[in-house]
């Protein structure tokens, strides 16, 4: 079953362990990221969730520069449930949001709401005002991290929502 759920609205979880990311398009990328995610939230018997965010973030931090989105939101997580995601959680952002450190992200989202045992990213994933966290952060705030490497096509091209964005331009 598949839910979504508003931060800060209390989830149905006590623990989890968290996908993060935009995942808009969910591309292969992102699916070799939910794989990884699956995996771990089996070995710890605990449900998968993708914490995903609305607005994109770039739309709210840099409103001059328009995003075109490859997905609705209602699209993303018909996407995430497909790819076998327990549930859906989206931090509505904005400038508030966008004002947290790595600090304040870790513990009101991904301690507090999500109750995260584990958080599986990208291997460019940043977070936090500025982006100014990483993995690392991650793991000296405590959590059990995994790091997805980023997927590449034939040609050695690194797929991701800009490249599927400008192809599609």
């Amino acid at each position: 079953m598949v839910w979504r759920k508003d931060f800060p609205h209390e989830l149905p979880v006590a623990a989890c362990v968290a996908a993060v990311g935009n995942f808009d398009g969910v591309h292969e990328g992102h699916k070799a990221l939910l794989a990884l995610a699956r995996g771990e939230a089996d070995r710890n018997g605990l449900p998968l969730v993708a914490l995903t965010f609305a607005p994109h973030p770039r739309t709210v931090l840099r409103p001059d520069a328009p995003l075109p989105m490859l997905m609705t939101l209602d699209e993303k997580i018909a996407a995430l449930a497909a790819c076998g995601v327990d549930g859906v959680a989206v931090l509505g952002f904005n400038m508030t949001v966008a004002g947290w450190g790595p600090e304040v992200f870790m513990d009101k989202v991904l301690r507090d709401w999500l109750g995260a045992v584990a958080v599986c990213v990208g291997e460019n994933f940043r977070f936090g005002h500025k982006a100014a966290g990483h993995a690392d952060d991650l793991r000296k705030g405590g959590f059990e991290v995994r790091v997805v490497p980023l997927v590449r096509d034939s040609g050695g091209v690194v797929i991701s929502s800009t490249r599927l964005r400008e192809g599609l331009a």
